[in-house]
């Protein structure tokens, strides 16, 4: 590849991850204060509702691809349209099998577990939703593979915007757990239209045994890995459910929802480095930089934000009248934001390693994870309630220390040593601040120090330790607003 080439690629991925973020922060902020205010109006039970029958029908989307469209995303000539009609026909058979299997279990299982209406206006809206998204796919693609995710982040923000915009005002009205049925008809189908007006393709049906055979060649293994995860995280969270109840699982949503916020900033870094790493495959020494950048950046505004989530939880329940009800979920919050920070430097390394084609490595350590997942999450849970879910996931996401290992193997990569600085100084502010929970404060006035102290803290360490790393990321922001 072209010096030129790979240089222009850089500052593509830089930009492009600076901009994604902003942006996911964007929807974050946006996710977060819908979600909120679905919880002041629902029930714990509501909440759980809607949990539970989206990881049921998230399910069927690990069916709905076999990888295909990650396979287009990851080889290195651009896709055909016989490619891509390949593509969309062997997806479109899958979602067709797949909602006929729900049409056939779902009036057997609604019969045995007494559901209603309810269950039933969730499970079709997110049915909908899953249909769409299929059809969503190519132009995602598309613009990944050209690294346009302005545009599908653009997207993304006027999708979960109107989805809480609706849900909430339907919510206030009086519709309870149908707001998020509503809600999910209206930003499937508004998405489905924006994304074609900006990125239309001659969408056609067509097979070609050839081109299926080599994006196969790639995307079942990958998908492989796909499966297992599901194994390992939705069928998992449905047996879980299936212990809990609907009001436990409720509360599980929620201690996840806060520690998943700083996580859309790896998920920007994950986003835009597949594509580019794929095609700077053969770059060994821009590989080990960017993979040491990513984990550093990520791990710095990551780690601060999920210790900055966990201490004014406390007291930002108590701020709110009628908010009591998710208390008992301030524990499990504890610890899923700890596997979470693990999980915000592993996760990056896995997708560094399907980039570069070590799709067996990931399949490995996907079945480790699953194996710990089933022994811990039912124990645990059966023994300890949804707080035992909690610790189950914490240990589970200890174990992706093998992780780290494999990257110093694959991309001399030492993440410990690369994450050390924001670990530290997020130690400081945990030992610093944590006295002030002790404290008789107003929850106000408690929310308002730890947040002044916290980033007074960190910013002066940082300063001291990492001013280069600073300077670099101050620059990159001023490219992006030119």
């Amino acid at each position: 590849m072209e010096n030129q080439e790979v240089e222009t690629i850089k500052t593509q991925t830089t930009h492009n991850i600076l901009f994604l973020t902003l942006r996911n922060f964007g929807i974050q902020a946006i996710s977060a204060l819908g979600f909120f205010l679905l919880t002041i109006l629902l029930g714990t039970g509501d909440v759980g509702l809607f949990a539970i029958v989206a990881e049921s029908i998230g399910i069927l989307g690990y069916f709905s691809d076999i990888g295909l469209a990650s396979a287009l995303i990851q080889q290195k000539e651009e896709p055909d349209t016989l490619s891509l009609r390949t593509t969309f026909t062997v997806q479109q058979i899958l979602v067709f099998l797949c909602l006929v299997s729900v049409a056939i279990f779902y009036p057997r299982l609604s019969l045995a577990r007494g559901y209603g209406s309810k269950e039933l206006w969730i499970m079709l809206s997110l049915c909908f939703a899953f249909a769409v998204a299929s059809l969503k796919t190519i132009p995602s693609v598309r613009l990944e593979r050209h690294l346009n995710f302005k545009l599908i982040s653009t997207i993304d923000i006027l999708e979960n915007t109107l989805f809480y915009i609706i849900a909430v005002i339907f919510a206030y009205l009086g519709f309870g757990v149908y707001s998020y049925a509503i809600a999910t008809f209206i930003r499937s189908t508004v998405g489905l239209v924006t994304i074609y007006y900006f990125s239309s393709w001659p969408i056609g049906f067509a097979f070609s045994p050839k081109t299926a055979k080599k994006l196969f060649s790639f995307g079942i293994p990958f998908q492989l890995n796909s499966l297992i995860s599901m194994a390992k995280d939705r069928f998992s969270n449905l047996f879980v459910a299936g212990i809990l109840g609907r009001e436990s699982f409720g509360l599980l949503s929620w201690a996840q929802k806060g520690p998943r916020i700083p996580l859309s900033f790896m998920d920007a870094i994950m986003r835009v480095t597949f594509p580019t790493f794929s095609r700077l495959q053969d770059e060994k020494e821009f590989l080990k930089k960017s993979l040491e950048k990513s984990t550093f950046f990520i791990s710095l505004i990551v780690f601060p934000s999920l210790l900055g989530i966990c201490l004014i939880a406390p007291d930002f329940i108590n701020l709110i009248p009628k908010y009591g009800k998710w208390a008992p979920a301030i524990i499990p919050l504890y610890f899923y934001a700890t596997s979470y920070a693990i999980a915000s430097v592993t996760t990056p390394i896995t997708n560094a390693f399907n980039a570069t084609g070590k799709i067996k490595t990931t399949t490995k350590l996907m079945v480790m994870w699953t194996v710990l997942t089933w022994i811990f999450y039912p124990i645990l849970s059966l023994n300890f309630g949804y707080t035992g879910t909690a610790v189950a996931a914490l240990i589970v996401g200890l174990s992706s220390f093998v992780v780290w290992h494999l990257a110093a193997k694959y991309f001399q990569v030492s993440i410990f040593k690369t994450i050390l600085h924001p670990l530290i100084a997020s130690l400081l502010i945990l030992l610093f601040l944590s006295p002030l929970s002790y404290l008789s404060l107003s929850p106000l006035l408690s929310i308002s120090l730890k947040i002044s102290f916290a980033v007074l803290i960190y910013a002066i360490y940082q300063f001291i330790f990492n001013r280069s790393e600073l300077l670099w990321f101050y620059q990159q922001l001023l490219k992006v607003k030119k």
